[in-house]
């Protein structure tokens, strides 16, 4: 994929050295070719800093390294989350009032921590045991569907069925509406696509399902936030709405595209699949290992005020991307980065976040990733890529696999 012609390149201010300046564009990394993740480990091969300008996308700093992620992520007080979470969507100061604040990302502690508390205890370590095998029923019965079928599109015929519909599940929200919902919600990690619109709508959305919830409660998450209590007060619409909207954007794209990364790798890579397969104890150590090298995400932070950070100069309002893809690939970290090593001893990584934001829902995508390794592999161990209808690639703040045509059988 090459960038686009109408991709405006922002002139980088006078603070920035102009050797900090590489001509990378974070939403349109690739080339004809490539991989996602090949795109940022051809980067890395040039020797970047851990921490550079990028032109593109109304010019911003790119952190690189994964030391430098982890401290950026971790210190809110240098790197605000309050005025946007992604460079191409920065928000005024003043915007609470214009549109409910996709809380606790968008918040930085101690507020963050007061709106993460709402549903934090849906992914704690007891409530995913608890679910992890009514995932596993569930990926039993989709991939004991695919299989005699001898091929599926991976994305739209399980990734986008198993995790989604725990979420749904756990949202008491209709299976039907998935849907017209995952548009909404992949939009606001897209490009090129009129992301406040679609916010629009999915906010529009949200408010109907808070304001039912709040006159008749139910047992599930959108109920509980929308009836909590928080600074000694209830809770607004306004805020919960913003919660809410925040649980489906993240319940309805991360985990389902992780899974894209993973089977696009595994299809390619029999040695890897016989590993699993002969030694399923490898398991829990491959998918650490898979969520290290697949990390897609590229948040952002804005500095909070004029510093001096890992010798660079930053100014107050600098938007700084948080490329967890390049700290996938970090050669100063990693030995052998590109490597998908299942032994490797490192757990260091970025993929999930750090510090306060570090996302609630790690230990439930874990979970399915498991469960999607343990069944499928079973079911259906000798899997390719249809030479005839390759990979499509959706880039943005996250690096998606939105088509993956897979078969078995032939």
């Amino acid at each position: 994929m090459s960038q686009l012609s109408n991709v405006v390149v922002t002139p980088a201010p006078s603070h920035v050295p102009p050797e900090l300046v590489f001509d990378f564009d974070a939403f349109r990394p690739m080339q004809v070719g490539e991989t996602y993740h090949d795109a940022y480990a051809r980067w890395h091969a040039k020797g970047l800093p851990e921490l550079f300008w990028s032109p593109y996308n109304g010019g911003h700093w790119v952190a690189a390294g994964r030391e430098c992620l982890s401290l950026i992520f971790a210190d809110y007080d240098k790197f605000t989350s309050r005025l946007g979470v992604s460079v191409d969507s920065p928000i005024s100061a003043d915007e609470d009032t214009a549109r409910p604040r996709l809380a606790p990302i968008e918040e930085d502690p101690p507020r963050q921590q007061i709106f993460r508390k709402l549903f934090s205890s849906a992914f704690v370590a007891t409530a995913v045991r608890q679910r992890e095998e009514e995932v596993r029923t569930l990926a039993i019965e989709l991939i004991d569907g695919l299989e005699p079928m001898g091929s599926c599109e991976f994305v739209t015929e399980f990734a986008q069925h198993l995790p989604i519909k725990i979420f749904m599940r756990m949202v008491d929200l209709p299976d039907s509406d998935r849907l017209s919902l995952l548009p909404l919600a992949q939009a606001q990690v897209a490009v090129d696509v009129p992301k406040q619109e679609m916010l629009a709508k999915l906010f529009e959305y949200v408010g109907k399902r808070v304001g039912e919830r709040m006159q008749a409660p139910g047992d599930d998450l959108i109920s509980k936030i929308a009836t909590a209590e928080i600074e000694g007060r209830r809770i607004t619409a306004h805020e919960a709405i913003g919660v809410c909207s925040l649980l489906l954007i993240g319940g309805l794209d991360t985990v389902a595209s992780m899974m894209g990364h993973i089977m696009q790798f595994l299809a390619g890579s029999p040695e890897h699949r016989k590993q699993l397969i002969d030694n399923p104890s490898l398991v829990p150590g491959a998918v650490e290992e898979f969520l290290r090298r697949f990390a897609m995400t590229n948040p952002a932070r804005t500095a909070a005020y004029d510093l001096m950070f890992r010798g660079v100069d930053l100014r107050k309002g600098d938007k700084i991307m948080l490329a967890t893809p390049f700290g996938a690939l970090d050669p100063h970290e990693y030995e052998d980065a590109r490597k998908v090593d299942f032994m490797r001893k490192s757990n260091a990584k970025t993929t999930f976040g750090a510090g306060p934001h570090v996302c609630p829902g790690s230990m439930l995508a874990r979970a399915e990733i498991k469960v999607l390794l343990e069944e499928w592999l079973k079911r259906i161990p000798d899997f390719a890529i249809d030479t005839k209808d390759p990979p499509r690639i959706r880039t943005g703040v996250n690096g998606s696999v939105e088509h993956l045509r897979l078969v078995w059988g032939h």
